[in-house]
């Protein structure tokens, strides 16, 4: 949410470009073996799709409970320790409805029984505008994009805002109520994550922040092939990091199509991020080093030294850090993934 969105692990994205008066360093020449380096090069934007404003018919009813079909979005990381989440909706009945504003957000625990919350307006997100929901979208799917469906966004800090742990260990939620202004709510739809990152909600102190109702972007019409899908990814990091230092670790790419993988003359931008079932202590975005490269042959592999900073406060244990190519988020996405172990 704010310009970083909620749906940053639901929408597709296409990045690349470095920051202004970056250089994107040589390889290092005099050791072949030797990873290309890291640079600290940043996108200079993150563009995310927006819907085109939608013609609402005079007259058009409030969405009820009963028009609507709710399913679980998924979670994905935000910066500075926070998570993210969407609830979608598509439309069961005959006729279109509109959502509009900030609804009540309900969690509950594995017992069944209501996390108290304290909730808040999310910042940074468009004004509460009206969203039309057409008929004939009731079999909306998380990470499946498809025009006229809706969602609401929550987000939620993982650890007291300077990397400690929560004191007390925050409930975690394993289902949420969504109440809608039309009449009604949604039933308990179950808190689940398609791609294997974050299996729970638990709000630091019961803080979450929701968002207005909000259309989701249709997919492209004509979607430009992604010259890097052949790549596959694998991560090797050290036996162990200690909070308040950096983690270096490298991201080996290699080709197993049967055409030469030529980088653009943008380099492409990649995530990478580091989070347990509950928490997350890092999540970036950078430039690739990928011009003293330039070419990747078929079956030929390259590696490419990475670094990412483990917060001071971050609690001991095992992390799963990802990398992915920012423009590969899809139901399947390809990405390298290895276990950190943070030590105390």
């Amino acid at each position: 949410m704010r310009a970083r969105s909620l749906l940053l692990a639901v929408l597709a994205i296409t990045l690349c470009g470095c920051a202004a008066g970056s250089h994107l360093a040589a390889g290092m020449k005099n050791d072949p073996t030797a990873p290309v380096p890291w640079i600290s090069a940043t996108p200079t934007a993150m563009p995310l799709a927006t819907p085109s404003p939608t013609v609402i018919p005079a007259g058009t009813r409030a969405c009820q409970a009963a028009d609507l079909q709710a399913v679980f979005g998924g979670i994905g990381a935000l910066t500075g320790g926070q998570l993210a989440a969407s609830i979608l909706f598509g439309n069961r009945s005959a006729g279109a409805c509109v959502l509009q504003g900030v609804p009540a957000v309900q969690l509950f625990d594995s017992g069944g029984h209501q996390i108290p919350l304290t909730t808040r307006p999310a910042e940074g997100v468009p004004p509460p505008e009206p969203v039309l929901v057409p008929p004939g979208t009731a079999d909306v799917q998380a990470y499946i994009p498809r025009a006229g469906i809706a969602y609401v966004g929550i987000e939620w800090q993982t650890h007291d805002g300077a990397g400690f742990a929560c004191a007390p260990t925050p409930r975690e939620a394993t289902a949420v109520v969504v109440s809608f202004p039309g009449g009604g709510s949604s039933p308990r739809v179950a808190v689940s994550d398609a791609m294997s990152r974050w299996s729970s909600i638990a709000p630091c102190y019961g803080r979450v922040a929701v968002s207005a109702f909000q259309q989701w972007p249709a997919p492209a019409a004509s979607p430009t092939p992604n010259p890097l899908e052949s790549l596959t990814i694998s991560v090797a990091v050290p036996p162990a990091v200690a909070p308040g230092s950096v983690l270096g670790y490298t991201v080996t790419l290699q080709n197993a199509g049967s055409q030469p993988v030529v980088f653009p003359a943008e380099c492409p931008v990649y995530l990478e991020w580091a989070a347990s079932s509950t928490r997350a202590f890092a999540k970036e975005s950078h430039v690739l080093n990928c011009r003293p490269v330039g070419t990747i042959a078929p079956a030929q592999s390259v590696r490419f030294a990475m670094q990412i900073p483990v917060p001071s406060g971050t609690q001991p244990g095992l992390y799963d850090l990802r990398w992915m190519f920012v423009g590969s988020l899809g139901l399947n996405p390809s990405q390298g993934k290895a276990t950190v172990t943070v030590s105390g």
